[in-house]
């Protein structure tokens, strides 16, 4: 069965072709040090008009939030590269998904969300061959919404009300936004904890570079709380019952524990500006 829950993260490793056991598994846990080299990574790259945020798809899933790109559409993926000589591929961003509580913790702290923006380098035939994440808390902190962030949690709104069975999702529907849409906003210019990872969720293949933001996205604590309840509260109906489709756990997570680091490095690319 590919079902698992974040109630029993243990028992992922028994699900069939998982790596979930693996040692190079993600999340691990971060902690404050100095740069060990100094780079910019450059986002987006290469340089030029990416999409519009009309030419995006958004979705609630099982264990979060979602915004990938519709099939077909003709605009420019945005993409970036590791400023590292070791790692010359680059990853053409696929999707942002978001867990309500932080995955990795940063000197054993939690945040209330983590977002991850999954990239691959994919071969002739459009399998993956390498993955590269650039990931960041997000912190319910602001008294102000974040005016980025709130373009994103409209059209997820919209989403449960046009899909789900619950009645809490009516008139929630806004406006296309047909704006380009920076989805690096949050990264540019920031230094990153930088490691060999995996997914953080089944089946934990090991195939990631992790780029972990230092400093978290700052979103209003309302913002939050809409966003909290789309993903805790969003329907289908399963056998003739409307029931929520989430997969979190009892306390409302949809996050793995931090895994072990079992020798591996982590080192700190720090902007040069």
């Amino acid at each position: 069965s590919d079902y698992y829950d974040y109630d029993h993260p243990e028992l992922w490793q028994d699900m069939p072709d998982s790596a979930c056991a693996g040692v190079k598994n993600s999340p691990i846990a971060l902690n404050t040090m100095d740069c060990t080299h100094y780079a910019n990574y450059q986002l987006p790259y290469p340089t030029g008009e990416t999409c519009g945020l009309d030419e995006m798809d958004f979705r609630i899933t099982k264990n979060g939030v979602w915004m990938g790109y519709k099939a077909g559409v003709t605009c420019n993926q945005p993409g970036f590269e590791i400023p590292k000589d070791s790692i010359e591929e680059t990853f053409t961003h696929l999707q942002t998904h978001i867990h309500l509580s932080s995955e990795h913790t940063i000197d054993e702290h939690y945040f209330g969300a983590e977002l991850h923006m999954v990239h691959a380098k994919l071969d002739a035939d459009g399998n993956i061959e390498r993955a590269a994440v650039l990931g960041t808390m997000i912190k319910p902190s602001s008294p102000a919404d974040n005016p980025t962030f709130e373009r994103f949690l409209k059209q997820w709104q919209t989403f449960a009300t046009e899909n789900s069975c619950a009645s809490c999702a009516d008139d929630m529907t806004y406006p296309s936004d047909f704006d380009m849409v920076d989805v690096y906003e949050n990264m540019r210019g920031k230094d990153f904890y930088h490691y060999d990872g995996g997914l953080t969720t089944p089946p934990c293949s090991e195939v990631v570079w992790w780029n972990f933001n230092t400093k978290p996205w700052i979103i209003s604590v309302r913002q939050f709380q809409v966003m909290a309840d789309l993903i805790l509260t969003f329907s289908e109906e399963v056998d003739g019952v409307c029931k929520p489709i989430t997969v979190a756990s009892k306390g409302g997570s949809t996050s793995r524990p931090p895994q072990r680091l079992n020798g591996r490095s982590v080192e700190k690319i720090c902007n040069l500006s």
